[in-house]
């Protein structure tokens, strides 16, 4: 297929195209409860064509592009078409010209880090998640476990012919407890290997979080706290500074990063940042040769990163977008943290962060109080903090976690935090 839609395009006289195509085998299984409600499998092939067109408006060139799916149950005249509208739609999404990524030929990566089928890989999450549901008051609702094998090859006009597979394992439950109030709480989860530990671990977490949630109380006060975030909500907060280093934010003037930039401002009382971008794929969507890449150290921005397109625009060389971070682990124990007054919210209705204001909260859907002395269940309120203020005094804890788009400390305590109460 790949052959044919070089050919039409070549008879087209389409000269610049990058043509992508997935391999997707899966399979996905269905809960309530604890019984099977629905098994479903599936394979498809589908393939993306973007063509580039290149203009010049008031003596300066400039390059086009718009993209086209195609599907192999199409005719030559129909994919023939599509292409056509594509190179037409092409001359009306122009920007500043931009060079394709250069390749030397075909190369085959093997980078499978998990070997099991999609079916038995679900199977295998299926049965981690619901060992932990033994609870009297407080169970699993429902669940959906979706596992995925992905063969991609990506070619281009210039050269680059690449081929190499990715596995994701993802889903979601909902956990719930009728004790006093009626409480439902929802999780989801993100994987890119079989990870029977965490997954159990997070239905461990979820149960218990559902009967806590419902004997938790409204009697949280507005003020400035010491706050505990652990989990998908510390990931959250570091998106940040990927967003910030980002090529595509600096050339839009969103972020003022550059190389040498103090992260967290000049005094930092608490650890120091250092993040390493993980390389999940051996080659970018555009054919960039990915590597893990150094990107904060103790605090200290080491490098940009970002797509081809913006890169030659800001003159640095082009690294492939990133989808996972590492962070290096913390000095305290969760334990250590929790000795202290603090407010640890364990669960959240939507937590945000915002790189453009550097804003970040949610609204509280459970947490724990800690005065020193007892703790209090509480729900309501809303975390509302700046993380320009917040990073001066980040304190990681020992303990790890691990999903599909970050690896480090389980838990960061910020001090200082402003919560609006529920009272």
């Amino acid at each position: 297929m790949i052959n044919k839609i070089i050919d039409i395009l070549d008879s087209e006289g389409i000269e610049k195209f990058l043509i992508t195509k997935k391999e997707k085998s899966s399979s996905e299984l269905f809960f309530i409860g604890k019984k099977l409600d629905v098994r479903r499998s599936k394979s498809i092939i589908d393939y993306n064509v973007t063509v580039y067109r290149d203009i010049e408006k008031d003596n300066t060139k400039l390059r086009g592009s718009a993209g086209v799916g195609i599907f192999p149950s199409m005719t030559d005249g129909e994919i023939r078409e599509k292409l056509k509208e594509a190179y037409f739609a092409a001359q009306f999404a122009a920007n500043p010209f931009y060079e394709l990524v250069s390749g030397s030929g075909l190369e085959i990566i093997d980078n499978s880090v998990e070997r099991r089928s999609a079916e038995e890989a679900v199977r295998t999450m299926a049965k981690a998640l619901y060992s932990v549901d033994n609870d009297k008051e407080a169970f699993i609702n429902s669940a959906e476990i979706f596992a995925e094998n992905e063969a991609t090859r990506i070619v281009n006009s210039d050269g680059v012919d690449v081929s190499f597979n990715k596995f994701s394992l993802n889903g979601e439950f909902v956990t719930q407890c009728k004790t006093e109030e009626d409480v439902e709480l929802h999780y989801s989860f993100e994987y890119d290997h079989v990870n029977e530990k965490a997954l159990a671990e997070k239905a461990a977490e979820g149960i218990r979080a559902a009967k806590d949630r419902s004997v938790a109380k409204r009697c949280l006060e507005s003020g400035s706290y010491d706050i505990i975030l652990s989990g998908s909500e510390l990931a959250t907060i570091l998106s940040y500074y990927t967003d910030k280093s980002n090529s595509a934010y600096i050339y839009a003037h969103y972020s003022d990063y550059e190389v040498g930039t103090k992260t967290q401002g000049d005094d930092v009382k608490g650890e120091k940042l250092n993040i390493t971008c993980l390389a999940t794929q051996p080659y970018s969507d555009e054919g960039i040769k990915m590597e893990d890449l150094r990107l904060v150290e103790d605090g200290v921005l080491k490098t940009i990163h970002g797509g081809n397109r913006f890169a030659q625009y800001l003159g640095i060389k082009p690294t492939g977008s990133y989808e996972k971070i590492r962070l290096e682990a913390g000095s305290e124990s969760l334990e250590d943290m929790k000795k202290k007054p603090c407010l640890q919210a364990v669960k959240f209705s939507d937590f945000q962060m915002d790189a453009f204001t550097g804003h970040f909260g949610g609204e509280i859907r459970l947490a724990y109080l800690f005065d020193g002395e007892k703790t209090l269940k509480v729900t309501g309120g809303s975390i509302n903090g700046i993380i320009t203020k917040a990073h001066t005094n980040f304190v990681f804890s020992k303990e790890r976690y691990e999903d599909s788009k970050y690896e480090g400390p389980l838990a960061v305590r910020i001090e200082n935090v402003a919560v609006a109460g529920s009272v």
